[in-house]
């Protein structure tokens, strides 16, 4: 036993200096707890491309009701981020229309706004006429004779203004996008992180250069993900710091009442700092880096690991004064618990999030920790006497096993929770929506409303992925569906490369177009109403490509949408009709509309369907272990209490208009573990009925309910609903547990213990 003991405590300061050296580098990636499951991998390398280009733009509007002050103050803050922040180039700069004129113009020919290719192929051609008539002799005209001689009815500038800019209510002044709205001048700031958002490092470089470069006494509107994730990981942590402290002051204080000793709580408290200490250990060399998630789940890890400390020191109220008698008594049953308990986390490790297999890579290594340090440490360290147990305790203790041993009072609480679950079961309503897992900051998301409200800016989290065998496919495809989008009026535009620059066939379509339906039938009459001398001929010149328009630097926008030769992005704005928007793509080779949002909340639900199937394998998994200790009969009768609490928990939390999810159903899957352990504790005493051991067990679940009932607390709602249902189902669990010992004696193989006349 020494020799194991000093082996252990080698491995923990193995651990312990490996943390050290180490630091905690903590992730905040939201977007690495989701699943990734898109059987399309093009699909999911545009999400991806869409999702980081997203991620690393920062927005920030500038208001002052002077307007010098405006600009000075946005340039002020530029400057103070330059460390952190690079020019975008998502505004077009004072040339960039220019330009844009300069590389379209020599390919004219082939360029048609949309309507006007719309009245050309129905045979509207007079219009096209009259307008340009009327643009040469209206008031403000904006032909020349130069103009004119080159491009006589005018469609050059009708396919300019037509490109698809985002709908936005700035304009440019001195440079800079403005707004001005009830006396305030807003400027626009915008540019790329020079680092990863997610990155908490980073994170906290950026916040500390925004704090340091906002000018005072001017309004700031934030948008981008880095302030979102920023607030999001100081939350988590402050969450997971209150649960921690909450929880081990909770079960040191708990220690301190009930055994009224220095030893048992120094002790206690060690076998918890062990089993966070090579938990973090473990994680950080199989994953790098602890994320958020992990850190706010695991320090919930705090109220089982202590249950081991608590269970074996609750044998201080039996006769047994030895520590290897102590031991040696609990030993069957914390073995077999920690077992059941190790099954549940490895469950959650099946699951298709990352974070929770980091959650429950964290916690098997930690309960393994705390379990090892109990069995062999406490037996030597321990010199903690004999205490007599409490009055009321005692009697509560035994008031509970009499309640169970009554077949009437069995028979009437089997009513009521029938009747709570037929109640619970009617009202049980199922969320799958990911946009209520999550807590946006209310200061960030009222910000972000007035940024939108007061630039106008309306895209939408939906897109378009098309395909093609190359960029030429790509374009026409993007351009059959922008037939549709058009004709379906669900949404207000798009922007499409294929706007920017159409497919070669589109530009030679166009210039047929224009020769026989508007310059042959028209060209000479309108010269001669106009006194024009003959018009220029185009030069021959190839076809104009997106790659071309992206070059020049002047529609920022188009590298967001062209992703790879044979992959573009079509982006919304705006959507009225989302059935119509989808009902665009039907039929449409290669084309795929893509609702990241609606997307993962059908997967949450896929998953919440698969996580009810891990809680009847986890059972059939603690099957066989129980089955070896028990029998099969007295096995059944131990899975049945913690069945029955997670069959209730959810009934429960529905009366309480709760709903149900992924992450309640996979808090199930780690109730289901734990009640399986209390069963055992009992299981392992049905003969005695020995209200100490009671007593451990409800130390045990205090300490569990200290450490996941604060999740419900949480602003999370994912992580709310999963320690709401620890909440509900861990007191069913603990409860029902009394059942599993109202059976007769042992019938199956017993575990090995150690030996101790003090144990009889």
């Amino acid at each position: 036993m020494r020799g194991a003991a000093l082996v252990w405590f080698a491995l923990v300061l193995a651990a312990a200096v490996h943390v050290a050296l180490s630091g905690l580098p903590v992730a905040t990636d939201l977007m690495a707890l989701l699943p990734r499951e898109d059987r399309d991998e093009a699909v999911q390398r545009a999400k991806d491309a869409a999702t980081g280009a997203l991620s690393q733009r920062v927005v920030v509007l500038v208001g002052h009701a002077e307007r010098e002050r405006a600009h000075a103050a946005a340039a002020a803050l530029e400057a103070g981020l330059a460390r952190v922040m690079r020019p975008s180039g998502d505004v077009p700069d004072k040339d960039a229309l220019r330009r844009l004129g300069a590389l379209y113009f020599p390919h004219r020919a082939g360029l048609l706004a949309e309507a006007d290719r719309e009245a050309l192929l129905a045979g509207e051609s007079e219009a096209l006429v009259m307008r340009a008539l009327s643009q040469v002799y209206g008031f403000g005209g904006i032909a020349d004779a130069r103009l004119l001689a080159r491009d006589p009815f005018l469609l050059f500038p009708a396919f300019l203004t037509g490109l698809p800019i985002p709908a936005s209510r700035l304009g440019l002044d001195e440079g800079r996008p403005t707004v001005t709205e009830d006396g305030v001048t807003w400027v626009l700031v915008t540019g790329r992180l020079t680092g990863e958002a997610t990155s908490l490092a980073f994170q906290q470089r950026f916040a500390a250069a925004y704090a340091a470069a906002a000018p005072p006494g001017v309004k700031l509107l934030r948008l981008g993900t880095v302030f979102y994730a920023h607030a999001g990981a100081e939350r988590a942590m402050a969450e997971s710091s209150l649960i921690a402290t909450v929880s081990l002051a909770g079960t040191a204080l708990l220690l301190v009442l009930c055994f009224r000793g220095l030893r048992p709580l120094l002790l206690g408290v060690a076998a918890i700092v062990v089993g966070l200490v090579v938990a973090l250990s473990a994680c950080l060399v199989l994953f790098g880096e602890l994320h958020v998630a992990a850190q706010l789940f695991g320090a919930s890890l705090i109220g089982i690991a202590a249950d081991y400390a608590l269970l074996y020191f609750s044998q201080v109220f039996s006769p047994r004064t030895d520590p290897r008698a102590r031991l040696a008594h609990v030993l069957p049953g914390i073995t077999l618990g920690m077992l059941t308990t190790l099954v549940g986390y490895l469950t959650l490790a099946a699951s298709p999030f990352p974070g929770l297999r980091q959650v429950a890579v964290f916690s098997v290594v930690g309960l393994l920790g705390s379990f090892a340090t109990v069995v062999l440490w406490f037996p030597l360290l321990d010199r903690t006497g004999p205490a007599e147990l409490g009055r009321v305790p005692r009697r509560l203790a035994e008031g509970l096993w009499r309640f169970w041993s009554r077949r009437p009072a069995r028979l009437a609480a089997l009513a009521v929770f029938v009747a709570v679950a037929a109640a619970g079961a009617a009202r049980l309503s199922i969320d799958d929506d990911v946009r209520r897992q999550q807590a946006l900051d209310p200061v960030l998301a009222a910000e972000q409303a007035e940024f939108q409200r007061l630039t106008g800016f309306g895209q939408t989290t939906q897109f378009f992925v098309v395909q093609g065998a190359n960029g030429e496919q790509v374009l026409r495809r993007e351009e059959a569906l922008g037939e549709r989008l058009a004709a379906s009026g669900a949404v207000t535009g798009w922007q499409s490369a294929a706007r920017f620059a159409p497919s070669a066939q589109r530009q030679r379509e166009s210039r047929v177009l224009v020769t026989e339906r508007l310059a042959g039938p028209h060209l000479a009459a309108y010269r001669a109403r106009l006194g024009m001398p003959e018009p220029e001929t185009p030069a021959a010149v190839p076809p104009l490509t997106p790659a071309e328009v992206a070059a020049s630097g002047a529609v920022p926008l188009l590298s967001t949408l062209l992703l790879e030769d044979g992959l573009h992005l079509v982006l919304l704005d705006r959507l009225s009709d989302m059935a119509g928007v989808r009902a665009a793509a039907d039929g449409l080779e290669g084309v795929r509309f893509v609702d990241p949002t609606g997307d993962l909340t059908e997967l949450l639900g896929s998953y919440r369907r698969r996580a009810v199937a891990l809680l009847g394998v986890s059972a059939l998994l603690m099957l066989p272990l129980l089955w070896w200790r028990y029998g099969l009969a007295r096995a059944l009768r131990v899975m049945a209490p913690p069945a029955a609490a997670v069959v209730l928990a959810p009934c429960l939390l529905a009366l309480f208009g709760q709903p149900f999810g992924f992450f309640s159903a996979m808090a199930l899957v780690l109730a289901l573990s734990i009640g399986v352990d209390y069963a055992v504790f009992f299981a392992e005493d049905c003969e005695r009925r020995d209200p100490v051991v009671l007593v451990g067990v409800l130390l045990a679940t205090v300490t569990t309910l200290l450490s996941f009932g604060l999740l419900g607390l949480s602003d999370t709602a994912a992580v709310k609903s999963f320690g709401l249902t620890m909440l509900a189902a861990i007191p069913l669990a603990f409860l029902l547990a009394p059942l599993a010992g109202s059976g007769g004696g042992q019938t199956g193989v017993s575990v090995p213990n150690v030996n101790n006349p003090q144990d009889e």
